[in-house]
């Protein structure tokens, strides 16, 4: 398992920024989607970094 960084803007502001433990970076945001509540809210930018 690898170690993710994540983190989810709405123009210049961070709404999420969390590590995520996973296998590659779909599950990361697989785990992203499933932990947040992004669902509901408007986004511009997911990252998604291998720290």
């Amino acid at each position: 398992m690898n170690e993710y960084k994540v983190v989810v803007r709405n123009d210049s502001d961070i709404i999420f920024s969390e590590v995520i433990k996973a296998y590659d970076e779909r599950e990361a945001l697989g785990e992203l989607l499933i932990k947040s509540e992004l669902f509901g809210q408007s986004f511009t930018d997911i990252r998604i970094t291998e720290i």
